[in-house]
């Protein structure tokens, strides 16, 4: 079985959620998955990315290929070095040191309250300059509509 870890979406219309999934290759996108390793919200500012580093490093060991969003994704948040470090043989308990060490910074963990942005209050439209109607010089009846003259 040739599996990937690829992305899942989700959400409704016009507001994609994606989820990051290791799944077998013939399987649809939406369709039926082995594990849920994390997920990626494009719409917010910035994305949201959330990875179980150690899943993804389980499935790669066991030869998933990710695709190519995916490996993006993945390198966004450190999870590809890790793995570059685990292939050329560093033990995974030094890789953190060894990522310190040539400089590369893992994704911060996403914050977990996001503050709405403040709301802008509309602005008063400027008073209006009052109508003044001009009286005719005659008077008119109002039921005839003649002038009285």
């Amino acid at each position: 079985m040739a599996v990937k870890i690829r992305l899942k979406r989700m959400g409704s219309k016009k507001k994609p959620f994606y989820r990051i999934v290791a799944t077998d290759s013939r399987n649809p996108r939406d369709g039926r998955f082995i594990e849920t390793l994390g997920y990626y919200n494009p719409l917010t500012d910035p994305p949201e990315i959330k990875v179980d580093e150690e899943g993804v490093l389980k499935w790669l060991e066991r030869g998933a290929v990710p695709s190519d969003n995916t490996e993006s994704i993945l390198r966004r948040t450190g999870a590809m070095q890790k793995w570059q470090l685990l292939k050329q043989g560093v033990k995974r308990e030094d890789l953190d040191a060894k990522l310190e060490e040539m400089g590369i910074e893992t994704a911060p963990p996403a914050p977990s309250v996001v503050t709405p942005a403040p709301k802008v209050e509309k602005e008063e439209k400027a008073e209006a300059a009052p109508v003044v109607r001009e009286e005719p010089s005659e008077t008119t009846d109002p039921e005839t509509g003649k002038s009285e003259s």
